[in-house]
């Protein structure tokens, strides 16, 4: 396999969100307020995919967090873009075995699954990456990145990338079957082990303020 994967700059920030404007199925740059930032997925000197990671727009979900006894908004990320230049996925004249991950299914036809190792790929680091840019400004408070989301529309796609990558559903019925949310979209969720490190223990890339609270 080609393809590498790196935590991108302003420059790659910005090329993602004018690909995403003009490829990515909701036509729409992931919103600043989020926090973004961007993995890119790279075939030699070639950007060919990307992800745009940010907090969630909201501050609590009933199950998952912003809740006593669950993770706060901020150690939550979502994984809120994901984009592949059609060549390197199924039907693609890039999609091979000697470039993209996949595997050959009974028939021997070969399957990419380019998406689910971007999605490995991206929770592997996420979580040193996420307090590396936006280290904690109340340290005292938990920090750690504890759980990533995503989103999907069934008007657009199926879900299947969040599935096959081990995500849990969000909502579910009384079956235990995935249902849309009070949005319409499906949730997914995937628990992150909580890491042994502290911030101090990591390279930080954009120092910040720290405040401290003061007992009473």
């Amino acid at each position: 396999m080609e393809l590498r994967l790196t935590l991108g700059d302003k420059n790659d920030l910005a090329w993602a969100q004018e690909t995403v404007a003009a490829h990515h199925y909701l036509k729409r740059k992931a919103d600043s307020r989020s926090r973004p930032m961007v993995y890119v997925v790279w075939h030699g000197r070639v950007r060919m995919g990307l992800c745009i990671v940010g907090i969630p727009h909201a501050t609590r979900n009933g199950n998952w967090w912003g809740y006593p006894d669950l993770p706060t908004q901020w150690q939550v990320v979502d994984l809120s873009r994901i984009w592949l230049d059609p060549e390197y996925q199924r039907g693609g004249g890039m999609a091979r075995p000697d470039t993209v991950p996949g595997f050959a299914d009974r028939r021997g036809e070969f399957r990419p699954t380019t998406a689910t190792w971007l999605i490995h790929q991206v929770l592997e680091r996420v979580q040193r990456d996420r307090i590396s840019l936006w280290p904690p400004v109340f340290p005292l408070q938990p920090y750690h990145i504890l759980l990533a989301v995503s989103y999907h529309d069934p008007a657009y796609h199926r879900g299947t990338i969040y599935r096959m990558a081990g995500a849990e559903p969000m909502y579910r019925d009384e079956d235990g079957t995935a249902v849309p949310g009070p949005s319409g979209k499906y949730g997914w969720c995937w628990r992150l082990p909580e890491p042994t490190w502290t911030w101090r223990d990591i390279q930080i890339a954009r120092p910040r303020t720290l405040r401290f609270e003061l007992a009473m």
